[in-house]
């Protein structure tokens, strides 16, 4: 399994490089100097999980294109360590955007301390479980219909976030608020969901993986 997780990473390098990483922090000071405080958010809750579920898509297309799924049944490995590789490497990158969510919002909150740093924190965890909700939504898709359909997926979801965005923006941050004022209520939905959306998706995508491999 460690060698599928080396072959993910070394695709990574090979098709992001230093160039896009260079790109991704020039648009996040860009973001931060016009949008000062409401930077953070657009970082978090746009940027991050953009680029992560792009990684993913990228994977997936790799995939495809080189007819790994044919080789990889072959290898020492069984299907379902296969696909578990891939749900390991979508927590790991998670992980890396919540760092850097911790390391944005926290630079936000010193330069343009619009909000408290708690509310911050809030939204860099925040970042962090609508970046698994996602990737738990694109895995299935690219396993059972392919990467198009993967793609699709990341787009509704782009469009959900944007709408969710400016309509609560123009109703007084009314999600915001809803959130304040019912916190335990939400941490506790917002983690079942996540938590019950991931299960499902990985026992989705083993059984797909198995069908499509049979």
């Amino acid at each position: 399994m460690k060698g599928l997780l080396t072959k993910d990473f070394l695709t990574i390098r090979k098709k992001y490089g230093i160039t896009r990483l260079v790109v991704d922090i020039a648009i996040m000071v860009a973001l931060m100097l016009v949008l000062e405080g409401k930077g953070a958010l657009f970082i978090s809750f746009l940027l991050i999980p953009l680029e992560i579920m792009s990684i993913i898509i990228t994977l997936a297309t790799c995939d495809e294109q080189w007819r790994w799924g044919k080789y990889a049944i072959s290898l020492p490995v069984s299907k379902k360590q296969i696909v578990s590789s891939r749900y390991g490497l979508a927590v790991l990158i998670s992980v890396v955007g919540l760092v850097v969510a911790l390391i944005v919002n926290t630079i936000s909150f010193f330069c343009f301390p619009t909000y408290a740093y708690g509310f911050y924190l809030f939204i860099a965890f925040s970042s962090f479980a609508i970046t698994l909700l996602f990737i738990a939504l694109i895995l299935p898709s690219n396993y059972s219909l392919g990467v198009n359909a993967g793609f699709v997926i990341m787009l509704v979801l782009l469009c959900v976030i944007l709408v969710l965005g400016f309509w609560s923006n123009k109703n007084e941050n009314a999600i915001s608020m809803f959130v304040v004022d019912n916190f335990e209520l939400c941490i506790g939905l917002a983690a079942l969901t996540v938590i019950v959306t991931c299960i499902l998706s990985y026992v989705l995508s083993v059984f797909f993986f198995k069908k499509k491999y049979a």
